[in-house]
């Protein structure tokens, strides 16, 4: 089974986010914490659907039903365990690729190399000559960490 590009470019796509991602998170689970934060009990008494529930537990029940949230976690998670398992060749094309170093650094002088060009309008040649090796070895990395990614999630 193959992989389709759908999902393939999905999954890059939150690489290259994936910082955000994580500030995403934190604001919504942030925003879920405080909201209703200066209610007075008689006020959730009135409340239509108000069965009795503190308001502890009604917050802890948003954090736990919120579908959205979970599933940034759960993308994040992937992204994560999948990268703290990676070579550190892999994660040099990673770094280039996406910009993603999670406890990891690149080589300083790696560093200076990409520094002096643009990352984004990069080509894959370039960025396999910066890293010295072969554009399909560059490929097979990169593609390689997608369906890494893709087959923890379960969308392959």
């Amino acid at each position: 089974m193959k992989l389709k590009r759908a999902a393939y470019r999905h999954i890059e796509a939150e690489i290259y986010c994936y910082n955000d991602t994580l500030k995403a998170i934190d604001e919504l689970k942030r925003n879920i914490y405080y909201a209703g934060r200066n209610l007075r009990y008689s006020d959730l008494i009135r409340t239509p659907g108000y069965k009795g529930t503190s308001v502890v537990e009604r917050k802890a029940t948003w954090l736990a039903d919120s579908i959205l949230l979970r599933e940034m976690e759960r993308i994040t998670d992937a992204i994560k365990e999948t990268y703290a398992k990676a070579k550190n060749e892999i994660r040099q094309v990673i770094w280039l690729k996406y910009g993603l170093t999670l406890d990891w650094e690149p080589p300083a002088g790696l560093k200076q190399l990409v520094d002096m060009q643009d990352r984004n309008g990069m080509s894959v040649s370039q960025m396999s000559s910066i890293l010295s090796i072969d554009d399909s070895t560059f490929h097979r990395y990169r593609t390689g960490y997608v369906l890494s990614v893709a087959k923890k999630l379960g969308w392959w």
